[in-house]
């Protein structure tokens, strides 16, 4: 069944995703609370495809043909998307320096399995375990609600101390970290009448999570994602607990939007997957044009000009997929997932 509020959600999520991406001189440090807010946004994506991976469920669980479509739908658009950074990187030598001393041929193979070359695309690596680990997630489902939230706390604990990996540059690292969010998904779907119990509760979630980028900003000191090796301790990542707390007011608020026709979001929502595919060459685009020195000449603020600079991205990346899709039709899904 269509959840249209659902379907908002997702347009809303990655909009929080592309704005995290989005800075122009020192927005990002002048505004630690905002900034905490938009940064880990990728968790709404990860919940949500938990969700729906859940929702749609039907009959008995095909994991080959399940595998077929993730590779038709994500993974070869991943890599068709990926084609043309990774051969100017390749023809340019311009690897990025965490990679250390590579050849072109080393260089390119660790940009496609941890997604390096481009905006976000780290996130594909990591999804690609998590499509190889349906059948074990599927186990998750079965357990009683006990069990299941046992399995949440342990993982939760577990990705606070781990924090994020450095550079992106570990999908196994990011599939530690992000799994919880995945499973929660879930969880909110076989448990729909607990989600629904804790309605009366969304703004004190989203309360709760303003108060704690507050602490992270201004009390700690800590602005936007924590990255560090995985067996090297640096505190608790509480950007874990605040998009946690950001993902609790979403679910027991968004069921308010079911009945409203939002065409805007919707229309993000089709082409998220396409808008997550081409920002990254959208924002390529603008820095090779020099749009913030472009913005500030005009007497703009940081924020003024990052706000005009997301807007940018978010309708040239929205106009690019119009035409793809327009262009290849039905076949657009094979090379940029929407």
């Amino acid at each position: 069944m269509f959840i249209t509020s659902f379907h908002y959600f997702r347009g809303i999520a990655i909009l929080f995703i592309i704005a995290a991406h989005v800075h122009v001189g020192n927005v990002e440090i002048d505004n630690p609370i905002f900034t905490n807010l938009l940064s880990g946004s990728t968790a709404l994506f990860v919940f949500i495809s938990g969700y729906l991976f859940q929702h749609l469920q039907k009959g008995v669980f095909n994991y080959p043909l399940y595998l077929k479509r993730k590779f038709k739908f994500v993974i070869l658009p991943y890599l068709i998307c990926s084609a043309p950074a990774l051969i100017n990187i390749a023809l340019s030598g311009d690897f990025h320096p965490l990679l250390g001393d590579v050849t072109t041929v080393e260089g390119s193979l660790i940009n496609i399995v941890t997604g390096r070359h481009i905006t976000a695309y780290w996130y594909v690596p990591f999804a690609l375990l998590l499509f190889i680990s349906a059948p074990i997630i599927i186990h998750f489902t079965s357990l009683t609600n006990k069990s299941q939230l046992t399995i949440l706390l342990i993982l939760s604990l577990l990705s606070i101390l781990a924090h994020r990996p450095i550079g992106g540059l570990n999908p196994f690292h990011s599939f530690i970290y992000h799994i919880p969010f995945y499973l929660f998904g879930i969880y909110c779907v076989v448990h729909r009448d607990l989600i629904y119990k804790i309605r009366k509760y969304n703004y004190l979630f989203l309360f709760s999570t303003i108060l704690l980028a507050y602490v992270q900003g201004h009390v700690i000191g800590s602005i936007g994602s924590s990255h560090k090796d995985l067996f090297v301790f640096s505190g608790l990542d509480l950007l874990y607990i605040q998009k946690t707390l950001l993902i609790l007011f979403f679910i027991t608020s968004i069921n308010s939007l079911e009945n409203f026709n939002i065409k805007p979001l919707s229309f993000l929502a089709k082409i998220s997957f396409s808008l997550y595919f081409i920002h990254g060459y959208v924002l390529i685009l603008l820095t090779r044009v020099s749009i913030d020195k472009t913005l500030l000449s005009y007497g703009l603020s940081d924020g003024s000009a990052t706000f005009i600079k997301f807007m940018l991205v978010v309708a040239i990346s929205s106009l690019l997929s119009i035409c793809i899709i327009k262009t290849l039709g039905k076949r657009s899904r094979y090379f940029i997932g929407s």
